[in-house]
């Protein structure tokens, strides 16, 4: 099976990325998949789960910067069949270097180095940068997190001309999966009203994910949702947005 590389990303920040990423390369390891959860956003929030930033002699700063192979990076979780390709706020240094032609090819030319995966989950920073631009380079396929609120359908066509143009100018197999719409207050007239519009931009899964404090202390407890509540509602909403996922990819 071909590894299925896919690049979580909004332009705007608190859409869920972070949190949609981990737990969808949690859940995909659980299903016994080998996954590899790659850390592109300088904040290094996903990093912070498993490890101190700080403390990371070789991180995605080495990769972008100095060269150095991606295997060099790479460090296993504690959770089986999880791998971790972390971040760190050096790694924010990269875009003031200047870029060569060279500068959207760096990620999918260091992941050809890491051996093989099922699957490849790349967490993007919230802005259209030269790591969202490399996310999209390497990516088979695009999820886009979205909560159900007007400033969320702002920046999406930013977004999908970004997609597009990538897709015509440099990776034609790029393939959007779809958006999930996270962070939703059931039967508001704002999440009635916004889903119709989301979809006009991007397939919209019929998964979506609640609100609840459930998600954010499990960002605190450094757990995945599955680690820390498994019985919540956002956990098996979760579960029901990966069996989506995995359908509609034929995985």
């Amino acid at each position: 099976m071909k590894t299925r590389i896919i690049a979580i990303t909004n332009q705007k920040g608190g859409e869920g990325k972070t949190t949609t990423a981990i737990n969808l390369a949690f859940g995909l390891a659980k299903k016994g998949k080998k996954t590899l959860l790659v850390d592109m956003d300088p904040q290094a929030n996903t990093t912070g789960l498993f490890s101190n930033p700080d403390t990371l002699e070789v991180t995605l700063y080495n990769v972008f910067s100095q060269g150095r192979p991606m295997k060099d990076a790479v460090i296993q979780t504690d959770e089986p069949n999880l791998w971790l390709a972390p971040s760190k706020i050096t790694l924010a240094e990269v875009e003031s270097m200047g870029q060569n032609v060279d500068a959207p090819y760096i990620l999918r030319d260091a992941l050809q180095s890491v051996g093989e995966y099922d699957f490849i989950i790349i967490d993007c920073p919230p802005s259209l940068s030269i790591f969202t631009i490399n996310a999209l380079v390497a990516a088979t396929h695009v999820v886009v997190p979205a909560q159900a609120e007007k400033f969320s359908i702002d920046g999406m066509t930013g977004l999908q001309t970004t997609i597009n143009s990538i897709k015509r100018r440099i990776n034609p197999e790029l393939q959007v999966a779809g958006a999930v719409v996270t962070q939703i207050k059931a039967k508001t007239v704002l999440t009635k009203t916004i889903l119709p519009v989301v979809s006009q931009f991007f397939h919209v899964f019929e998964s979506n994910i609640s609100a609840g404090v459930a998600i954010g202390e499990s960002h605190l407890a450094r757990k995945s949702i599955y680690d820390y509540a498994p019985d919540s509602k956002q956990a098996k909403e979760y579960t029901d947005f990966l069996e989506e996922l995995l359908s509609e990819l034929k995985a």
